[in-house]
């Protein structure tokens, strides 16, 4: 497919205001400027919009899908670093994907809007159950994922839950009885379960609720 390459350069060239957004946030802290988090971050970005564009194609809905990928990023460099994703990523992010959303695929709005809302509501319980484990900032995320998502949100929250028990079981195995002690942002986590959703939530769904 040749419009993978350019995809994949346009990911590539992001991580340069990626970068830039990174160092600007949380206001009154941000990060020191890193030229090797700025390379990490470009081959990364352009890794993702690379197997984003090849599995999904040149359709309407992989607008939405790179515009999302390109928002998880820097939210999770953001929150590896100062355990916070800023609302200026995610609060227009959500608007920006819905809208993206909307106009690839709008037979789907009631999906996208519901999906958004009722994972953000799942979220919002956990937090308010444990707010220890989980932030306001992850809470705003995953609605920013469920409106690009729709149904396939429910895909990206079990791969999330999923990647993030087998990494506590991994630390715990290495580190002991330290490890329990050990505290991850959630962010990252997100951001992957979203890419796994990306990826395959249509063959996941159906393999697992449907095939049900």
């Amino acid at each position: 497919m040749e419009f993978v390459l350019p995809l994949a350069g346009a990911g590539f060239a992001l991580g340069w205001p990626i970068e830039w957004l990174i160092q600007r946030f949380p206001r009154g802290k941000g990060s020191e400027p890193s030229s090797r988090r700025r390379w990490i971050v470009a081959g990364v970005t352009a890794f993702l919009f690379a197997a984003v564009t090849v599995q999904i194609g040149f359709h309407a809905r992989l607008a939405p899908a790179l515009l999302l990928t390109a928002l998880i990023v820097p939210a999770s460099v953001i929150d590896l670093r100062h355990r916070i994703i800023p609302d200026l990523i995610n609060q227009p992010g959500a608007l920006a994907v819905y809208l993206t959303a909307l106009v690839a695929q709008p037979d789907r709005w009631a999906e996208l809007l519901i999906g958004g809302v009722a994972a953000m509501l799942f979220l919002g319980i956990a937090w308010k159950v444990y707010p220890a484990g989980m932030g306001k900032g992850d809470v705003k995320m995953v609605l920013m994922i469920g409106l690009a998502l729709g149904k396939y949100v429910g895909v990206a929250l079990f791969a999330a839950f999923a990647i993030s028990t087998v990494f506590s079981a991994g630390v715990l195995l290495t580190q002991g009885l330290r490890g329990r002690k050990a505290t991850f942002p959630f962010g990252p986590f997100l951001a992957a379960g979203a890419m796994v959703a990306l990826l395959w939530g249509p063959q996941l769904w159906n393999a697992w609720y449907v095939g049900a």
